[in-house]
């Protein structure tokens, strides 16, 4: 009996995640972004800007709850097939960031491309921004609570540990399991 609620439950809330992606695919559609089938969203995701031509997502890609994108007009998103986001991850650049297949990025997650320019002529917030694109490769992970910030590229198969600062500059190896702050290689995946 417990066995049968429970797939009945699980399969209630599957169809709940697969319509509000529906939704959310038909509007990122009008919007002229390009979207591919089995997007699930467990809640519609916080867009602070309309978009406009500069999102992708691939097949299979399931947004948790309360993301946010923060994608500029002048930036993109691309994330490949079976893409998983679980919740309380911002995605903010006004270049591109770029997700690749398998990969996926635990809670309370910021990737930023984007900084606010840091001159002491005038206050940061009235300077603009600098930006460089944020990829990361197929088959990656980013560990919950962890920053990825702009100009990181992240090769094949690496994974970042819980709590950890991803910079740009550093060397990072395909299939490494990278952590802390600074980060460090920790091992490589078997």
């Amino acid at each position: 009996m417990v066995s049968s609620i429970v797939y009945i439950e699980q399969a209630l809330r599957n169809m709940s995640y697969r319509w509000k992606g529906g939704w959310f695919k038909l509007y990122l559609l009008l919007h002229g972004c390009k979207v591919g089938k089995g997007l699930k969203c467990m809640a519609w995701p916080k867009l602070r800007a309309v978009p406009k031509n500069n999102i992708t997502l691939g097949n299979n890609v399931t947004l948790g709850r309360a993301i946010t994108f923060e994608i500029g007009h002048e930036g993109g998103l691309v994330m490949g097939n079976n893409v998983l986001l679980a919740d309380n991850i911002l995605l903010s650049t006004i270049t591109e960031i770029k997700i690749g297949d398998w990969s996926a990025i635990a809670e309370n997650v910021s990737i930023r491309g984007s900084f606010h320019k840091m001159s002491k002529e005038k206050p940061y917030r009235l300077q603009g921004n600098v930006s460089a694109p944020i990829v990361l490769g197929e088959d990656t992970g980013i560990g919950a609570g962890s920053v990825v910030l702009m100009g990181v590229n992240l090769p094949k198969g690496v994974f970042i540990a819980a709590n950890s600062t991803v910079v740009k500059g550093i060397e990072i190896m395909p299939y490494g399991i990278y952590g802390g702050v600074p980060l460090k290689l920790l091992k490589l995946r078997e």
